[in-house]
């Protein structure tokens, strides 16, 4: 039994909730005997089946969350919600994003020192599982500009126990103990929506409530990437409304073009046209195209860039993976008509934009071509790589404060 003073150490300790301790709270003669309860679903001998990996660890498909699990809209209010698709956003919503990606553009150059009191106290947990350069300093830097911390594993995710194979339910809500925001990359999709979904269980026990951003699940989606690439073409172009827009390379397997795709018709872009340009076997999937048209969005599929080259607005390179092709002959046979070079790009029309999600390979030729496509004012990936940094610090400022930046 507890000593007195123990039991006032304990006492009321969780506000608004009555000690409990069974020593001290009288018998209930009613109340039935312990043989009498009712079996409760916890109440078990036997652990349920599970699968577990060669370490001995819980081993979760993630994807079935993608079904099971329903984000939140955002309508209008970013506070406290999980980013891991871009169906969540209305256009009112791209429209509020964008307008603080470009604010905080203009205070960042200006030197205004208030932006780094923004999220002063916060900290962001980077989780990546699959290797990147880009969107994990571009988190850091969004988190970091806004006066933001941020954690990661020190010896990295190869040599943590992740890498011996706890399940992701377990390290992400131990990310949640400790950050208010986790950045998630992840070669398995619908690995946000089961972050999402734990993160949900763990806010019932630490009374707060940590948020995810995927940044990349599987071949599935990549929304902060998509939700840069539309705020590069507004910039741009100044709408989406009437433009041709041409995707080439792997729409199969390519999260960015699935991506990007879909915000397109989540935004409700006005007579747009969408061109898909792939060899038939990466064609994009079926169900973004119906997306696509279901928005009223018109969509045309071919392996012959030249039929839509001078007629698009809108051209977003991705490379066309060799790895993806069965046949080395296979991908010979097409490779040469998915390389961007200077000379493509003369046929392009004089007021086209041409984007890339970057890493870059052959896919944009050599060494040469590339600092010829760099030098083509036409040419604005990199300007997509500052706009990343911008509009996550946007999505950061409004998830985590809901503050007008």
């Amino acid at each position: 039994m507890l000593a007195s003073s123990q039991r006032q150490l304990f006492t009321g300790v969780v506000a608004d909730e009555p000690a409990n301790d069974l020593h001290l709270q009288p018998a209930d003669p009613a109340a039935p005997e312990p043989a009498d309860l009712p079996p409760t679903e916890t109440a078990r001998d036997e652990p349920d089946e599970a699968s577990y990996n060669e370490n001995g660890y819980v081993e979760i498909d993630p994807a079935g969350f993608v079904e099971s699990y329903h984000p939140p809209a955002i309508d209008q209010d970013f506070r406290g919600k999980h980013i891991v698709t871009v169906e969540q956003f209305g256009r009112e919503d791209l429209k509020i994003l964008f307008e603080a990606a470009a604010t905080l553009k203009k205070r960042i150059r200006s030197g205004d020192r208030g932006v780094v009191e923004i999220a002063t106290g916060q900290v962001l947990a980077l989780l990546f599982f699959e290797a990147s350069t880009r969107t994990d300093m571009s988190f850091q830097a969004a988190m970091l500009r806004l006066g933001g911390k941020v954690i990661g594993a020190s010896n990295g995710i190869q040599f943590s126990s992740v890498y011996k194979g706890e399940d992701l339910p377990d390290t992400v809500r131990a990310a949640g103990c400790y950050a208010d925001v986790i950045s998630l990359r992840h070669p398995q999709v619908g690995a946000s929506y089961m972050a999402a979904h734990y993160l949900d269980l763990l806010a019932e026990k630490i009374g707060r409530r940590p948020v995810v951003i995927s940044a990349g699940d599987g071949v599935g989606e990549h929304p902060t990437q998509a939700l840069l690439d539309l705020f590069t073409i507004l910039e741009s172009k100044g709408t989406v409304d009437g433009l041709a827009i041409t995707m080439v390379g792997d729409l199969k397997h390519g999260r960015t073009v699935h991506s990007l795709a879909k915000l397109l018709a989540t935004h409700g872009a006005l007579q747009t046209k969408v061109n898909f340009v792939s060899p038939p076997s990466l064609t994009m999937p079926d169900s973004i195209v119906r997306r696509l048209q279901e928005a009223d969005i018109t969509v045309s599929e071919t392996s012959d860039l030249e039929e839509v080259l001078g007629r698009s607005d809108v051209i977003y390179w991705t490379r066309v993976q060799e790895e993806r092709f069965a046949d080395q002959g296979d991908y010979e046979e097409v490779k040469a008509g998915f390389i961007m070079t200077p000379a493509v790009m003369g046929r392009a029309r004089r007021d086209a934009i041409l984007m890339h999600p970057l890493p870059r390979k052959h896919e944009m030729g050599g060494p040469a071509d590339h600092e010829l496509l760099d030098a083509d004012p036409r040419s604005v990936y990199f300007q997509q790589m500052e706009n990343g940094m911008l509009v996550r610090m946007a999505l950061l400022a409004k998830l985590l404060r809901g503050v007008h930046v």
